[in-house]
């Protein structure tokens, strides 16, 4: 199998936030305030404080993600797990295939038939039989479902939620099917203000936005980086929104920056002539990978 090379296994929808139409969501929770000796005293007697956890922007839009795990598809809306699917069969006779799917459903979950291509190893695409079959699995249900294809042979099955991603992808050998999500792009989850950065099913990374200043249109952007792998992380990749939808690119080097494995970077990114609006981060030219309200 090559390497996958559309859109990433996240696809995030900003909607009406990028086009200003929409209510901004609230700002993260504030933190609580201590005494000057680090207690607060409850009932008559002294308790200790937690630190608060560091504020975050909000997250802007919505987000469906993917995250590909062995044979299984895990499936998020908004950072919150909606459905797994998990590739059990894919068995083709004399050409005529049928690729059986465990989909275990969190929430209501559906898709269609014809998201599923069968690839021979010239790369040749095959749909399935009735592409426009809706497969719909009620929450807190598991179901298994077949979907048949014809003149297959040994090869890859891919999932594509729609033409611009890629869920997940397999490899086909007789009646057996193997995950191989290492040939997928990597993959991204936003839970809240941190968007987790997944290779191969693994997190690598996570990036969390901590504060957005604009004073007199000069933006600073601040940017804590968690490296549980090598990561670089492109400040050029982050785009300050105008609440009209005007973008506003980095100023200053857009060089990557490279943040060794286990080790936390804040990394400052400056803006010119930016206000209110929105930070959307898209590591590539046809994904995006989190989105933020700035207030």
């Amino acid at each position: 199998m090559k390497k996958v090379t559309a859109v990433g296994a996240a696809a995030l929808v900003v909607g009406g936030v990028l086009a200003g139409g929409v209510t901004l969501l609230a700002p993260a929770a504030q933190a609580a305030q201590a005494s000057p000796a680090g207690q607060a005293v409850r009932a008559g007697r002294a308790t200790p404080v937690r630190p608060a956890a560091a504020a975050t922007l909000p997250q802007a839009g919505h987000q469906t993600a993917y995250v590909q795990r062995a044979d299984t598809v895990t499936v998020y809306r908004d950072g919150t797990m909606q459905a797994q699917v998990t590739a059990e069969s894919a068995a083709h006779p004399r050409g005529k295939g049928k690729l059986v799917l465990t989909v275990a459903a969190k929430k209501d979950f559906s898709f269609r038939a014809g998201q599923w291509l069968w690839e021979d190893p010239d790369g040749g695409d095959h749909e399935a039989v009735n592409t426009r079959r809706k497969i719909s699995v009620p929450a807190g249900t598991t179901q298994t479902v077949s979907i048949n294809y014809s003149g297959v042979g040994n090869g890859d099955v891919i999932w594509t939620p729609d033409a611009s991603s890629v869920a997940g992808a397999w490899y086909v050998k007789g009646a057996a099917v193997q995950g191989a999500s290492k040939f997928l792009p990597t993959s991204y989850v936003q839970q809240g203000g941190t968007v987790s950065v997944y290779r191969a099913g693994k997190v690598v990374a996570r990036v969390t936005p901590r504060s957005a200043e604009h004073a007199d249109g000069k933006g600073t952007l601040k940017l804590d980086v968690e490296a549980v792998k090598k990561f670089s992380v492109v400040p050029a990749s982050f785009l300050w929104e105008d609440a009209d939808g005007g973008d506003h690119e980095a100023i200053g080097d857009k060089k990557a920056v490279t943040v060794k494995a286990k080790t936390s970077k804040t990394v400052t990114v400056k803006y010119a002539d930016v206000a209110e609006g929105t930070i959307v981060w898209s590591p590539r030219d046809d994904s995006v990978a989190g989105a933020w309200t700035v207030d």
